[in-house]
């Protein structure tokens, strides 16, 4: 089985992005993964208008069976997202200045795609490892969501698993829980 993890560089009040970590581990083989999966990884820029067209360009050519996202979001615990909405509402602007305010990602796009990761059973495994994890209902209406909802659009008619994971930022969560935790995801995956 062949997984496509994604993190984002840096951005805003962030800067050191725990997903840009979780990126540069998997890339130095400091994350542990079952032998039974072929894990690649790619750094996204914090942009709306070249984020995905980067990711889609790396999942073409890797042609992955699991696609997780990550994000940095001011939260205290993981959060396993279960719907992207067809929504921006920039607060900030993005790496390259844009700030697109109250419109939709898609115009004639479904109001929400759902994840297809097994979220209910991620947030068991981490559970178990005293990670603290929750499913979320809000990706938020910045990059998170948008490259969420482009991600679940464009793969509406494969059989890829796809999804979206938040993470705290460093200060409320360890580098190395972090990659503990993307550990536990990637041997539940593996089943």
């Amino acid at each position: 089985m062949r997984v496509l993890i994604s993190g984002f560089e840096a951005f805003g009040e962030h800067k050191i992005n725990p997903t840009a970590l979780i990126v540069e581990a998997l890339n130095q083989g400091l994350i542990a993964s079952p032998s039974t999966l072929t894990v690649d990884q790619i750094l996204l820029p914090v942009t709306f208008k070249e984020a995905f067209i980067k990711f889609d360009k790396k999942i073409q050519t890797f042609n992955p069976d699991v696609i997780i996202s990550f994000g940095v979001a001011n939260r205290d615990s993981i959060e396993l997202e279960n719907v992207a909405l067809n929504y921006i509402d920039a607060r900030i602007q993005d790496n390259e200045g844009e700030q697109p305010r109250k419109r939709p990602i898609c115009l004639n796009g479904p109001p929400s795609y759902l994840s297809t990761l097994p979220i209910q059973g991620i947030e068991s495994r981490l559970k178990e490892a005293r990670i603290p994890v929750r499913i979320s209902n809000d990706a938020g209406a910045y990059v998170c969501n948008y490259l969420f909802y482009k991600l679940m659009e464009s793969n509406q008619d494969t059989f890829r698993l796809c999804g979206f994971i938040h993470v705290p930022p460093i200060e409320k969560m360890s580098q190395s829980q972090l990659q503990e935790a993307v550990s536990h995801i990637l041997h539940y995956i593996d089943y």
